[in-house]
């Protein structure tokens, strides 16, 4: 062994706590690294195999009514250019449910489906699907967060169902109410299973059918551009057909399907970001502490250049410890995270995301990026501070003159006025520039991440309190078609027999108008033929009469029969299906100005409250490759008693106070927004601060409803929505929302229940960096004035007096830091928050309270206090040889 590689192991003891600190701190970051890449890998693998293994849609139309078959059929004709297309009917219902027992009476939806063989199929976890009328099978990560299992009984609108089954739905992998919403909902909605009698079972109790059929391309392998083509084409062709389409969903913009996805990756690439910084942060402290060593051994490596020892044997020499500890903190910690760390951060995301069993899938490509490139990036910086350092002669080594003149060295004049104590901390600071400078990047680092810890559920609970108060009354209701809530008592019964008959199937109606034709028809010829035979009486005539008539018969027996089949459909009798259908027929279904009339009756106070409304969305491209921004274009009535100090009208448009925060529209900027259905662009202009209105949480534009049936080509008296501080009952066929502010409480309460397991996380790996950071930088300034502490203890300085006069100024730096580094960290949190989130709908503000500040900056000093105390001992340590040994 060489007389170099003797010193190692005495090196390695003497600065024990330096290169344990160091080796702790990148050991851990590279576990939880890895251990979350490996856990994100397998997660994105899995659900990658799940569009083949389960059969996942590559879109979804939603009708406002029960699709024809002829339109079904146009629909599928218009793909025919790229391939084909097959549609599923992918019926589903937003059932309340509660708890057989012991419910909390908040309200919870969960979305019925018919058990699905074809496409979407379920993956059941527990239990089977369900096979009885009375079975239903629930969504795991909503059964979890509800305390649900297998054998509970529960109440779906009214009607008791026992749980037969945990399951996961591929197009349902992140549980979204609405596929515009910003945050997926686990506690208050998820999705189930019943069979076909169990789902007429729903209906029937109220439950308002959406009308989704689910597709998929016989070409599963078509391009983005060539599969939305073809999805505007099935659009128009049903449109076409009389269909009116509510919605298209591509699977690239289902954020059931593809968020759990995207969130994998970003969170992927900020942990890599993350392992990055720290990397680099703990390689400049090993340069920093390097630097050190080489000018506290400054004649020694003077003296063993002059021996004859070439510069490669002792950049070598001073390069293995930290390679060494690099080398092996990297390796243990990337075995650490596979081994002990990827099931916690799995436990991460399947708490939140309805995802098929867990599964490790192996990368190298992690192995080399928390192991090689690490260690690799460590020993190049170091090995380049080395090299810098190690540029001076054997001369300047022995003069100590390795780290060039410093300030103090320089000469610097400090005032004579300042008292010695002042001089003397200021001389400290000095001589120890570069280690408090790279001391206050890593307390602004462990800062960001700890204030970021601090702040996330104020700004989520600040974003939830803006959501609740955006929402202008008690209700907001959505409608398929427009709905009046006024009408006479006559009226009311005749579309309540129109909405009856239309619930049965088409066929029957069809078959019974055909059949009463037909017997139109017979009478009609009957007549003819009586007339002849009056006309001109002959055997031959009164024949023809007399067949004419049986023809009658006939015909009354079949229109009887067709009448029969729809009084059963419809589970009355033959005069009462009849009646039904007499009152329907006073109805001109075919004048398009007619509104259909709410069969109930709400009551003359709650009609007079209620506020009509029209909505429509738009997409804003964000740009960048950031997607598309849906964004709800509202009209409403000018003066409108909900919507208070709105102007509108005259063609004022007016954006909400979200819009301008996230896209910082100029005064007299034209926005252009895309419809996706029609595939028309409309341009709004932002006319300046007078035309905003709302909380920056608000990412809605208005107009007056007049405007907004002009600008979309609707008949003037169009509306499809109301507002109504009081509960309104609508018919189940035209209904099809209620948004109420425990929904965007909902909303705020899954937010902050996702966060708060992060939470905890960040704030102890800040601590942790804090302390280590604070520790080996502050106790490089200690060891670098070892020989003055000595001296002044040669002259009589107590410990307390060295201390207070180092650790003071050391503090005085650290306190410095702390507080200056806060408008830093603020306005990156800012700049991470807007990137991170300028892909995704909606506008979070960043806000960080008084106190999570006042927080951020007790807790980094409450950690160095704990150094402080670590540093007092080590002064206490320094002995009065040091002062005795030789300096040239």
């Amino acid at each position: 062994m060489t007389p170099l590689a003797k010193r190692l192991p005495r090196e390695l003891r003497r600065n024990i706590g330096k290169y344990l600190g160091i080796f702790l701190l990148m050991c851990g970051s590279i576990a939880l690294t890895s251990g979350f890449l490996l856990a994100a890998h397998s997660i994105g693998c899995l659900i990658d195999d799940m569009r083949d293994a389960y059969t996942i849609e590559d879109g979804r139309v939603t009708t406002s009514f029960e699709a024809t078959d002829d339109q079904l059929k146009a629909a599928e004709d218009a793909a025919s250019d790229v391939g084909g297309v097959t549609l599923y009917k992918n019926f589903s219902i937003d059932a309340i449910i509660k708890k057989a027992s012991g419910d909390d009476g908040t309200k919870r939806t969960l979305r019925a489906y018919a058990h699905r063989t074809k496409v979407d199929i379920a993956s059941y976890c527990e239990g089977k699907e369900p096979k009885m009328d009375g079975e239903v099978a629930i969504d795991r990560v909503f059964a979890t967060n509800n305390d649900l299992a297998v054998g509970d009984k529960v109440e779906l609108e009214g009607r008791t169902y026992t749980i037969c089954g945990i399951m996961t739905q591929p197009d349902s992998q992140a549980l979204f109410l609405n596929n515009s919403d910003f945050t997926v909902n686990t506690i208050t909605y998820g999705v189930a299973e019943v069979t076909d009698a169990g789902f007429a079972a729903l209906e029937d109790a109220g439950g308002a059918p959406a009308y989704t059929y689910s597709f998929t391309f016989a070409d599963r392998d078509l391009s983005t551009a060539d599969r939305t083509d073809a999805e505007q084409d099935m659009v128009e062709a049903l449109t076409d057909a009389d269909a009116r389409v509510d919605d298209l969903i591509d699977a690239d913009s289902n954020q059931g399907i593809g968020y759990a996805r995207d969130d994998v990756d970003g969170d992927s690439m900020m942990w890599m970001t993350l392992l990055d910084i720290i990397i680099v942060i703990m390689a400049f402290v090993f340069v920093v502490l390097t630097d050190a060593t080489i000018e506290e051994e400054s004649a020694i490596i003077g003296t063993l250049l002059a021996s004859g020892y070439r510069r490669r044997e002792i950049v070598l020499h001073y390069l293995a410890l930290p390679a060494i500890v690099g080398v092996v903190a990297a390796l243990l910690g990337t075995a650490l995270g596979i081994a002990f760390f990827t099931e916690p951060m799995r436990g991460l995301y399947y708490g939140s995301y309805s995802l098929p069993p867990f599964q490790v899938y192996w990368s190298w490509e992690i192995f080399v990026k928390c192991a090689v490139v690490p260690a690799v990036a460590l020993i190049l910086i170091t090995l380049v501070g080395l090299l810098r350092k190690m540029g001076k002669t054997p001369l300047q080594f022995l003069r100590h003159e390795a780290s060039g003149k410093s300030g103090t060295k320089r000469g610097l004049q400090l005032p004579e006025r300042m008292g010695f104590v002042s001089r003397f901390r200021l001389r400290i600071f000095l001589r120890n520039l570069g280690n408090f400078a790279t001391l206050f990047v890593g307390i602004a680092f462990a800062s960001l991440l700890l204030l970021f810890g601090l702040a996330i559920l104020p700004t989520m609970t600040h974003y939830a309190d803006n959501l609740e108060t955006s929402l202008v009354a008690e209700h907001q209701y959505t409608l398929k078609a427009p709905l009046e809530l006024e009408g006479t008592a006559e009226g009311r019964e005749q579309w309540s027999a129109l909405e009856r008959l239309q619930s049965v199937d088409g066929a029957l109606l069809s078959a019974a108008q055909d059949a009463d034709d037909e017997l139109d028809d017979a009478a009609d010829a009957a007549q003819a033929a009586a007339d002849a035979a009056t006309a001109s009486p002959s055997a031959e005539s009164l024949t023809a009469a007399q067949d004419a008539l049986a023809k009658v018969q006939d015909k009354k027996d079949a229109l009887y029969a067709r009448l029969d089949d729809l009084a059963d459909a419809l589970g009355c009798n033959r005069d009462e299906a009849i009646d039904l259908i007499d009152k329907a027929s006073k109805i001109d279904t075919d004048n398009d100005d007619i509104h259909p009339v709410n069969t109930t009756d709400n009551g003359a106070g709650a009609i007079a409250q209620a506020e009509k409304y029209a909505v429509y969305q738009l997409q804003y491209d964000r740009g960048d490759g950031n997607g598309q921004e849906t964004i709800s274009v509202y009209g409403i009535s000018p003066n409108s008693r909900y919507w208070k100090d709105l102007n509108v009208g005259d063609g004022r448009v007016v954006f909400g106070g979200g819009l301008l925060d996230k896209f910082g529209w100029s005064e007299g900027q034209k926005v252009t927004l895309h419809d996706k259905y029609e595939g028309k662009d409309y341009s709004l202009e932002y006319t300046g601060k007078d035309a905003t209105w709302g909380s920056k949480s608000d990412m809605n534009i208005y107009m007056s409803i007049g405007d907004f049936n002009e600008l979309f080509g609707n008949d003037a008296a169009y509306f499809n929505g109301y507002v109504s501080d009081e509960k309104l009952d609508l018919d189940a066929r035209y209904f099809a929302g209620d948004t109420t502010p425990d929904d965007m409480r909902a909303v705020g309460d899954q937010f902050i229940g996702m966060m708060s397991k992060m939470i905890g996380m960040m704030v102890g790996l800040a601590v942790f960096i804090f302390l280590l950071f604070m520790y080996l930088l502050t106790k490089a300034v200690i060891d670098h004035s070892a020989r003055s502490i000595s001296y002044m203890k040669v002259f009589g300085y107590r410990d307390s007096e060295i201390s207070h006069l180092y650790i003071r100024s050391i503090t005085l730096c650290v306190a410095a830091s702390l507080v200056l580094s806060l408008p830093v960290i603020i306005g990156s949190l800012t700049a991470i928050f807007r990137s991170m989130l300028l892909a995704y709908n909606g506008n979070i503000e960043i806000y960080v309270p008084a106190w999570s500040m006042a927080a951020c900056v007790g807790i980094g000093f409450a950690a160095y206090l704990v150094v402080a105390l670590l540093h007092t001992r080590s002064i206490k340590r320094v002995g009065l040889a040091e002062a005795l040994k030789v300096q040239e």
